[in-house]
């Protein structure tokens, strides 16, 4: 008995010593997330178990995120991360927790990694085709992160047209396409929206917005004319009066236009204004 307790005590002894030493490891040497296998070769190997297999990578990143010690240059393990999170999102494409965490983390890295986010999310958009928030993530990297306000336009406009989507993501959508040039495509939703509103007050806002994408497009129209007569786009805006339009309309204070040529955009400033703001805010 006394033997025992004598070798109890011994392992017991080496089991401490050895966490002392892997914690001071961990402490002195920067956490490392090694690269999966490729998520071909895992499918043929689980098999069956590739939900798991999918489950088990999201927890690896996951962990290895939560050790990450602060001040770290994310690109250190950037391409891992997107490894993990694609292995995952290929094993077990509904697992939602996936998307999630890939939008939380990805596109905050770079621009190169907003796109490799979108990539990841478009797996999740084709398992879970009812899902509002997928495409809402791809509209916002695109806008947010990668400047493209007409793709995000598309997806956010894909993201309106879900089940359970609130009436104002469309009415966002048609927002970025104006401000990405696409004018005459925010009319065609917009009328599509003021159609089929049954709130009356909404209904009466989307109105207002869709008069003055409409003063837009006229704007839009006469461009083109003005291009199709004399083979290029007219130098600025006053250079269509009088002859393609009487006067360039005026706009409400949370509208402007802004021409560079051959392109017309419908901006909202104030919205600018913040969203700069916010940018300035996380970079800083």
């Amino acid at each position: 008995m006394i033997r025992k307790i004598f070798l109890f005590c011994c392992l017991l002894l080496a089991y401490g010593g050895l966490f002392q030493h892997q914690e001071r490891l961990f402490r002195e040497e920067p956490l490392e997330l090694a690269f999966p296998l490729a998520a071909s070769i895992q499918k043929v190997a689980l098999g069956y178990l590739r939900q798991l297999g999918g489950e088990m990578l999201f927890i690896k990143a996951n962990v290895f995120l939560g050790g990450v010690k602060p001040g770290r240059d994310p690109y250190d393990y950037a391409e891992s991360l997107s490894k993990h999170l694609d292995g995952a999102a290929d094993l077990h494409p509904p697992f939602v927790d996936t998307y999630y965490l890939c939008n939380a983390m990805l596109p905050y890295i770079g621009p190169d990694y907003a796109m490799e986010a979108n990539r990841i999310l478009e797996k999740g958009m084709a398992a879970m085709p009812d899902n509002l928030i997928l495409p809402f993530f791809v509209g916002f990297n695109f806008f947010y992160h990668l400047n493209e306000p007409i793709e995000a336009a598309r997806y956010l406009k894909i993201a309106s047209e879900k089940p359970t989507a609130p009436s104002w993501l469309g009415h966002l959508a048609s927002t970025l396409a104006a401000e990405g040039g696409d004018i005459k495509g925010g009319v065609i939703w917009l009328r599509g929206m003021v159609a089929t509103e049954e709130d009356e007050k909404i209904r009466e806002r989307y109105q207002q917005s869709l008069a003055v994408f409409e003063q837009a497009a006229n704007v839009q129209q006469a461009i083109e004319l003005y291009t199709a007569r004399h083979g290029q786009p007219p130098p600025d805006l006053p250079a269509l009066v009088p002859e393609f339009v009487a006067a360039i309309p005026p706009f409400p204070a949370d509208y402007e236009l802004s021409y560079t040529p051959p392109t017309l955009r419908l901006l909202r400033p104030h919205i600018e204004e913040q969203l700069k703001k916010r940018q300035q805010a996380a970079h800083s």
